[in-house]
């Protein structure tokens, strides 16, 4: 995460900045909750997984067609804090106001909650599945066999594979783990036909960090994202809600003279996070708000008391607006942020094709992380994901239908089910978090409303949307 930003050009942010105000789209609609509803919780990428569509209430397959492979690509689930940062930030903070005596009575809960998860997370160790991160995946997997109960008892009576990739990283290798276990608890035959180990293949799944896209890391890092961020971070009203939700914490007097910069705090992790301003330190305590949900196997704490729903609302837009940016649709013209994940649909495709060609996996299942599925939804046209921004016309909730809680939320995944009759005729399906969806526009079904594609058909679609510069995907021989 980028925050806190430092200021960059001061002409550049106030360009950008009066572009949000002049097209009036930086106030959050209206959250909808209707009259005793609960509020909403806003929280961002690191929403809890939920599957979105019951196995039983999926489209029938059409007559004659029998499942023959499956793959998907997955967000790990639900992890710790990915390093010693917020936590020792937000500590930081409230042991200052301590010693000043600057603490209400709701902000003298603070420290000790916050205490409670640090010591969860050193224990756990930062960055690794939760337990809830694991039971996801075991779901998903069992969720798996359900729907394609046919294609997974067929694999006893033959030579047929399942195959397991990761990133590499821990909390991938372990949501992989977690998901076989699943696999084998809705099927015990499963278990024959898994592999020793998961492989490792970072240049599919951890793309963003491979020495051949230097020129995503350079944009990542650049002026374009930092300035487009800044102006929407900088606007007046972070500035009122991060002072709203921090005077329910500490003293006005505390607050003024963090928002004038009187303090600087540098994490206690890798030294390259600060808080030097109000909002700053609101961002760092809402990182805790949303992380506590995905530890609930770990540690009992409560930050909803310190961080109300519409404010939650306002962070959650401020982190998306630097994932929009850096890792999804981004701006209008320019691939940069999504190119890099062709040799994913690379893979999808050619696996599939291999499949179908006699190869013997029955299935694949790659676990990896936000970095690679923002990415991925953009390129193949995810729903959520489709919408560019331009510089005059910012990215906001108002205008823009991305957000991290539905495009990336934790174990977020991507599914394809493939499926052959007597003529050696393919159809596929797409869930897109357990949910049937349709192929980006573009694509044409095998009947008006039909969610089933022919297996050519999506190789067509998908490849004509692939950047300009990319290598076209050739059929893998058979």
């Amino acid at each position: 995460m980028r925050l806190p930003l430092r200021r960059l050009s001061t002409v550049v942010s106030m360009t950008l900045a009066f572009a949000i105000a002049s097209c009036g789209c930086a106030l959050v609609p209206h959250t909808g909750h209707g009259h005793g509803a609960p509020p909403r919780a806003f929280y961002s990428s690191k929403t809890p997984y939920a599957p979105q569509e019951d196995p039983a209430d999926l489209t029938r397959v059409p007559a004659g067609f029998a499942p023959v492979y499956t793959e998907s690509v997955a967000r790990h689930g639900s992890r710790a804090l990915s390093s010693f940062k917020y936590d020792s930030l937000t500590t930081q903070v409230w042991e200052e106001a301590r010693s000043e005596g600057a603490l209400t009575r709701l902000g003298r809960t603070l420290g000790p909650e916050v205490a409670k998860l640090t010591a969860a997370n050193q224990e756990l160790g930062y960055g690794n599945l939760t337990g809830q991160g694991a039971d996801q995946h075991r779901g998903i997997g069992e969720r798996v066999v359900e729907r394609l109960p046919s294609l997974f008892s067929r694999l006893d009576a033959g030579t047929d594979v399942v195959a397991l990739e990761s990133s590499g990283e821990a909390r991938a290798t372990a949501s992989g783990k977690a998901f076989a276990e699943g696999l084998v608890t809705a099927d015990p035959r499963v278990a024959a036909h898994l592999p020793a180990a998961i492989e490792k293949d970072p240049d599919t799944l951890y793309f963003h960090k491979s020495a051949a896209n230097a020129d995503y890391q350079a944009y990542e890092d650049g002026p374009d994202v930092t300035a487009a961020v800044e102006a929407i971070t900088d606007q007046p009203r972070s500035h009122t809600v991060a002072r709203r939700t921090l005077e329910r914490i500490y003293t006005r007097a505390f607050v003024n003279r963090l928002a004038a910069g009187r303090y600087h705090f540098v994490d206690g992790g890798d030294g390259k996070t600060t808080v030097d301003d109000e909002v700053d330190a609101a961002m760092m305590l809402y990182n805790l708000y949303i992380i506590a949900p995905d530890m609930t196997d770990e540690v009992s704490v409560d930050f909803t008391r310190y961080i109300r729903s519409a404010d939650a609302e306002w962070f959650a837009y401020l982190l998306d607006a630097e994932d929009f940016y850096s890792k999804g649709p981004a701006f209008r013209g320019s691939d940069i942020t999504y190119k890099m994940a062709t040799p994913l649909l690379e893979d999808f495709l050619d696996s599939m094709d291999a499949r179908l060609a006699g190869s013997p996996t029955a299935a694949t299942f790659r676990f990896a992380h936000a970095e690679t599925i923002i990415p991925f939804a953009a390129l193949i046209g995810l729903p959520g994901s489709t919408q560019q921004v331009t510089r005059k016309h910012p990215y906001t909730y108002a205008t823009n239908a991305w957000r991290g809680e539905t495009v990336t939320p934790m174990a977020a995944n991507v599914q394809w089910d493939v499926f052959r009759n007597a003529d050696g005729r393919a159809i596929v399906l797409m869930l897109y978090n357990e949910k049937e969806i349709p192929f980006r526009a573009g694509c044409r079904p095998i009947a008006r409303g039909s969610f089933f594609y022919d297996a050519k058909e999506v190789r067509r679609c998908l490849t004509a949307a692939l950047p300009a510069d990319a290598e076209p995907v050739a059929p893998r021989a058979g």
